[in-house]
This record gives structure tokens, sequence and C-alpha cells, in this order.
């Protein structure tokens, strides 16, 4: 089994995405996009406290969820445990163990790590709309979290690599909007960029 996020930036390729990952034994973990904008508009222009926010991000992961489930027919579902493939809407999982910090830092790059850990997974597959991290402007195929944490701001949020050393678990960061790129991945093959713990 894999954990898949598939971000929210990838929404608009989301239909061409999601039959590749049909094939597959994965648990899909959406991003926040769209969604989790309409939150940090929210949250700017009310004066949220971070709390709220965090939690009302994670009901826009699960608003994108029930998105990605009605366009591909992949059942979404709030367990863990169960039959795959499955889009996961993480809200209440969330609600009933966060031991994550409630902040901007925080987003479903981190969620996913997460729920990847309380899977025993060592693995996580991030589909994003760029090709992988940079570093001064170069594409990169291997990096370590703690240089990654170092970087400043990326691709992935700012909490993850923490959460990857926790975890031990290595992370692949690639372009979704390419569906051989989604494919070549699940055949193990080496695309984007690996982050090691």
């Amino acid at each position: 089994m894999r954990v898949v996020k598939l971000g929210g930036s990838l929404l608009r390729y989301a239909r061409e995405i999601l039959p590749v990952l049909r094939e597959h034994e994965v648990l899909i973990v959406p991003g926040g996009g769209v969604f989790a904008d309409a939150v940090r508009k929210v949250y700017m222009e009310h004066s949220l406290d971070e709390s709220a926010a965090h939690f009302m991000a994670i009901a826009a992961m699960d608003a994108y969820g029930e998105f990605l489930s009605s366009v591909s027919g992949i059942p979404a579902r709030q367990a863990l445990e169960g039959s795959l493939p499955a889009v996961l809407l993480p809200y209440r999982l969330m609600r009933e163990r966060d031991p994550l910090p409630h902040s901007w830092q925080v987003t479903s790059d981190s969620i996913a790590c997460y729920i990847a850990a309380l899977l025993g997974e060592k693995h996580l597959v991030i589909l994003t709309d760029v090709d992988g991290i940079c570093v001064e402007g170069t594409l990169v195929d291997e990096i370590k979290a703690d240089q990654l944490d170092k970087l400043g701001e990326t691709c992935v949020d700012a909490y993850l690599p923490k959460l990857l050393r926790r975890y031990n678990i290595t992370c692949t960061v690639a372009n979704g909007r390419s569906t051989e790129v989604v494919k070549a991945l699940l055949r193990g093959e080496a695309v984007g960029t690996k982050i090691t713990p």
C-alpha cells in the first residue's frame, strides 16, 4: 500500500491522474487547494485563531477529497482501514488525535506524512504541480530532510522535514500533471525528488 498526497494544485488534472491511481492499492490523501485558500482568506480577514484555521483547513481537505471521489468513483472514507484504492477524508481522524502544531507551517503535506506514520508506511508520495525540489534554481534528484529544512520556502510545507525525520519516512515529490510520471512512480522508478530522513 502506498500513501499518495494529491495536491490541491492538481484539481484541474484530477480526471487524468485518478484513473492511474485507481489501478493501484493506494490511499489518497487530498490537499486543500482552492478550498484551503478560502480558509486562508477568512483567517486573514477575520483574525481567526490558528487552531480554528487549522481544523477549517483540514475540513477543506475533506471537501477536495469529496471532489476527487466524485470525479473518479474511488470510494471516500474517514477510517484508515479498509479496501484500496480509497480517498481519505482526514478531518474526523485529525479531530480525534492531532499531535501536529496548529500553524500554517503544517499543511496537507505534513498531515499525509502523519497518516503514513500511523499506517506504518515508510514511503510517502506527494504529487504536486512542480517537478520536485529545487536548490538554487536547479531540480535535485535527492535531498536529506535536514538540508530541506534549511532551504526555507519550497514546494512542500515547512514542518514536513521534521516529521520525515521523526517517523523515518522517505518522501518523493513529483509532478502529477504528467500521468507518465505518476505511472513511473507507481512502478517504483526514480522520478521527481526523493527526500530522505
